[in-house]
């Protein structure tokens, strides 16, 4: 049993329907795909359903935006009985609509200082707006760009730059497991490492240890905190269906170690 638990579709910043990413996880011989949108549960009923009919079980969470020092600290989120609780919803249209809000916002922004062309009619076309709809959006809308230059326009250093989360990883985790949710601390190779020790004695559950970017020997660094932390490991391709993120499948569980969350989880996979 192979287990990919960290990806997006459409209904947050990644590039292909739903349907589209359960297939995918179908061709490249995964059983279990954990669909993790962006502060958002909208598509996994959907995915879930389309899971049961190609022969994927589809995990249902989200990835929570929260923010440390100058870091962003995602948080990979799964529910008991992969049953997303109703207050869960309410969350994800409430951040919907700031999201929105921000996306306008910056996407004037950008064209004011760095003289990009932008749609906004598509940007907001979208469910979760994200800085990957807003690079997409730069792309589509000037051919010729330099990616870079395309890249700096929604960074942290972009003078267009809003932050779109002001929720601390204490209470992200907290609200998190309020509703139940085991709680992830997603890809730490992007963090300061000072920063993903504070997390991980904020009471997460588990840490992603294998995941695409990592760098040289950091997967059994992450190994060893975890052990060190009583965490259990995760792993995610963080699938997009872009260049920038892993493809589908790269990073996986098997057995023993994904039915320690299974078991966390209170499901039986058949």
């Amino acid at each position: 049993m192979r287990a990919d638990l960290h990806s997006h579709s459409n209904y947050s910043d990644g590039w292909y329907k739903v349907s589209e990413v359960v297939e995918r996880a179908k061709e490249h011989n995964l059983n279990i795909l954990g669909l993790t949108d962006h502060d958002s549960v909208f598509g996994v009923d959907e995915a879930f359903e389309y899971g049961k009919k190609i022969g994927v079980f589809v995990l249902k969470g989200c990835e929570l935006s929260t923010k440390i020092g100058n870091d962003n600290c995602h948080l990979v989120c799964y529910w008991p009985n992969n049953v997303v609780p109703q207050e869960m919803y309410k969350f994800s249209q409430d951040i919907i609509d700031k999201r929105r809000e921000r996306a306008i916002k910056m996407a004037n922004l950008i064209q004011e200082y760095y003289h990009v062309k932008m749609n906004l009619d598509t940007l907001l076309s979208g469910t979760i707006i994200t800085r990957g709809n807003m690079y997409k959006n730069i792309l589509e809308n000037n051919p010729d760009i330099d990616p870079n230059l395309a890249n700096l326009c929604v960074s942290n250093d972009s003078k267009a730059y809003i932050p779109a989360s002001k929720m601390t990883p204490e209470e992200g985790i907290k609200m998190m497991h309020d509703m139940g949710a085991i709680v992830i601390l997603a890809h730490p190779t992007l963090m300061d490492y000072e920063n993903v020790l504070k997390v991980c004695d904020m009471g997460i559950d588990g840490i992603e240890a294998r995941y695409p970017r990592n760098k040289e020997n950091e997967e059994s660094k992450f190994r060893k905190l975890a052990k060190e932390k009583g965490l259990f490991v995760s792993a995610g391709s963080d699938f997009h269906g872009d260049k920038k993120h892993g493809e589908i499948g790269v990073s996986y569980l098997e057995d023993d170690e994904f039915n320690i969350i299974l078991n966390r989880l209170n499901i039986e996979v058949k």
